[in-house]
């Protein structure tokens, strides 16, 4: 005499040790199966964030940082003019000495100084980033650090990402328990992996940025990645089981 599937299932289920059971968190459980799920979403970039550089050199440290502040002001200024609803800040300024090493291994002199300041500007409209790019080099900026692009919200993104996933696993949970001829019930336990959002760097090389033609620059997509486990109770078709 055959047992009906869920009733081999549940013999096959009580057979594994209690130990396994307590390791999974599954103690008591009934008949269950237990599914992983995952979604990628690819998302545009609705956000840009670029820092230049300001670097200026003096006989004095104080000569230094004053060229500095001039002519990081006028490539403020001009950032602003280029998209006045941007965020513009800066985030590193230092002034260090310029040494000049005898090579008789006598003590070093200083030849002067340099001064460098990095501006930072966070813009919601990535279309304007070649105009940002173009008015930060012709006003007096040495170099282009870093470009990045991001989204302003994650939030619904990340929604629908594990949305998906939890779809997904539950796909596949039905599609097992249809293979027994039998059901999915209630969940029993879930568990969700954090969605992980991978942002490439974008860099940009100043002695292009300045040249009279166009610097190509592709933000390319973002990708929202999450993933779930889930543990559905199977229960008996409601058709009845076959003999």
């Amino acid at each position: 005499m055959r047992l009906a599937p869920f009733a081999a299932l549940a013999a096959i289920l009580a057979t594994i040790p209690p130990a396994l059971h307590a390791q999974n968190g599954t103690t008591n459980l009934p008949p269950y199966v237990r599914v992983h799920g995952e979604s990628t979403i690819s998302v545009e970039p609705d956000q840009a964030q670029i820092d230049v550089g300001v670097i200026t050199q003096g006989a004095t440290a104080e000569a230094a940082g004053d060229a500095n502040s001039k002519q990081a002001n006028t490539v403020i200024d001009q950032l602003k003019a280029a998209a006045p609803t941007a965020t513009v800040k800066t985030v590193n300024f230092s002034i260090n000495p310029n040494y000049r090493y005898p090579k008789d291994g006598s003590a070093p002199t200083i030849l002067g100084y340099t001064a460098n300041n990095t501006v930072r500007m966070e813009l919601n409209d990535v279309s304007l980033v070649r105009k940002v790019i173009d008015a930060a080099t012709k006003s007096g900026a040495n170099n282009v650090n870093r470009l990045n692009f991001t989204l302003k919200d994650e939030k619904p993104y990340r929604a629908r990402a594990l949305g998906e996933a939890a779809a997904q696993a539950r796909a596949s949970a039905e599609a097992l328990a249809a293979s027994l001829h039998l059901r999915v019930g209630r969940v029993l336990q879930l568990e969700e992996g954090q969605p992980v959002i991978v942002s490439p760097a974008r860099q940009v090389e100043f002695a292009r940025a300045e040249s009279n033609t166009e610097t190509p620059i592709s933000p390319g997509n973002i990708d929202v990645h999450a993933s779930v486990n889930i543990t559905f109770e199977i229960l008996p078709d409601q058709g009845g089981a076959p003999k």
